[in-house]
């Protein structure tokens, strides 16, 4: 339960998953005369560690998203330079910090259907039966960090850069000037 507890990316379905494992695995290997007593320790165990975790759920995926906006925000701003990507993470950070200030404090935030959606994607993107994200969450931001580095360095010299989507201008006058021979 101690490793439930402190998962790098909090998770509900990873904790229920988890504490499910754990029910089976004294289900079955359990066995003996002692075996009542321990059950009803391990379940005052669990009740307590389950009541630990969601206490502490709520604020952490709330810290993340937080955090997740700030990233994207640099993002879309120095290393994509897309402005949508960039209004969007403004948009989702003022939201966050506005609504927690309007409010006195983040739990009524809790209790919102927008924040149960919210929660909802997340739990299906972080702890999905394909892919779990509190394990492969380093290497795929290594990899993906990697590939945004190699496109900036070096993919617009072979291809130029042609986007269908605004993008900030790099020209100090902002006109396109054209050679006329």
């Amino acid at each position: 339960m101690d490793h439930l507890q402190a998962l790098r990316l909090p998770s509900m379905a990873k904790f229920n998953a988890g504490f499910v494992y754990c029910n089976k695995t004294f289900e079955q290997q359990c066995v003996g005369p002692s075996k009542q007593n321990y059950e009803q320790r391990l379940t005052k165990m669990m009740g307590k560690s389950r009541s630990l975790f969601i206490k502490e759920y709520n604020n952490r995926l709330f810290n993340w998203l937080v955090g997740f906006s700030l990233v994207m925000v640099v993002v879309g701003r120095f290393i994509i330079k897309f402005i949508l990507l960039e209004m969007a993470a403004w948009i989702l950070f003022i939201f966050l910090e506005t609504y927690t200030r309007m409010f006195w404090t983040a739990e009524a935030l809790y209790y919102n259907p927008v924040w149960h959606f919210i929660v909802g994607t997340w739990e299906n993107v972080v702890y999905s039966p394909v892919l779990d994200l509190d394990r492969w969450a380093i290497p795929i931001v290594c990899i993906i960090a990697l590939c945004v580095l190699y496109w900036r360095c070096y993919g617009k010299r072979k291809h130029g850069a042609r986007w269908l989507l605004p993008l900030y201008n790099n020209q100090k006058n902002g006109r396109n000037r054209e050679r006329s021979e």
